[in-house]
Order: C-alpha cells, then sequence, then structure tokens
C-alpha cells in the first residue's frame, strides 16, 4: 500500500493490517498499570463475567483501541504529516468488537480539493471484522503536497 497522493483517484480504497483482538491485546489495553495489585483491573474489556453482568456476550474491545488502528492506517497513507492536520470527523461505533475478533481499517477517497500547495484529500473510513460486518464508521481528512 502506498501513500495517498494529489493524483489518487476518487474512489481508490485503501486497507490496514487486519488485527486479531486477542484477550491479550484487551487486557494489555485496558487492564491498567501491569504493575497493579491484582492485575488485569476487573471490567468488560477484561472480565468475562463481569462483561456478562452488562448484557455482554464477552468481553469486548475499547473502542479507542481500534480507533488506534486507523489512526496507523492514516500515518501510513499520508505520512507524519497527519499527526498535525489530519482529522477524524463523525466516527460512530456501531457494533461490538469482541475478544477473537479480526478488525481491518479501510479507507477510501470521496473527495480532494486543492487548498494553496496542498490537496486536501476526504476519505470514507470503516474497521471492519472478520465477517465483513462495520463495527465502525466515519470520515478523515488529509492533506498531501500540491506540487
Amino acid at each position: 500500500m502506498g501513500r495517498i497522493n494529489k493524483d489518487a483517484p476518487i474512489g481508490s480504497e485503501f486497507a490496514g493490517k487486519p488485527k486479531k483482538m486477542s484477550w491479550e491485546r484487551l487486557w494489555t489495553f485496558s487492564g491498567g498499570p501491569f504493575t497493579a495489585e491484582g492485575w488485569p483491573k476487573k471490567n468488560l474489556h477484561t472480565d468475562t463475567e463481569f462483561a456478562k453482568k452488562l448484557g455482554l456476550p464477552t468481553i469486548g474491545a475499547s473502542a479507542t483501541q481500534y480507533l488506534g488502528h486507523l489512526t496507523e492506517l492514516m500515518i501510513d497513507l499520508f505520512g507524519e504529516s497527519w499527526l498535525w492536520n489530519g482529522k477524524f470527523s463523525d466516527i460512530k461505533f456501531i457494533k461490538l468488537v469482541a475478544e477473537g475478533d479480526t478488525l481491518t481499517s479501510k479507507a477510501k477517497v470521496v473527495s480532494k480539493e486543492k487548498t494553496g500547495s496542498e490537496m486536501e484529500v476526504r476519505l470514507n473510513l470503516s474497521v471492519e471484522n472478520q465477517h465483513g460486518d462495520e463495527v465502525l464508521i466515519g470520515f478523515a481528512k488529509g492533506f498531501v503536497p500540491n506540487a
């Protein structure tokens, strides 16, 4: 996968590397400090009984964890400049991500607009599980050199 540039056609699609949401990832992300007594702390991301008491079938991934996967894709597409001038908008978490799910971040170019020396590129975003179900949707914009 290459970076987005000014010549990327509208409709271009990009995908990040699939990531399995193992219990190790969930516990590491949501379990609190490793040195804390009783680690991991019990919450809906680390404890099946706790999650089931809340009506969930199993532990679920923190939505910010897989928003991080989208951020990784944006940095791959726009380079480090994403960190200071990229923007997410209208992000919606629409389905539970359970332990064992495999997620793939996706982006599709929907518009481009010249803004001085840069091209603003707008993207539709999604994160899909291994069944092709969207678990996150939203939009992003980033900038690439117009020259």
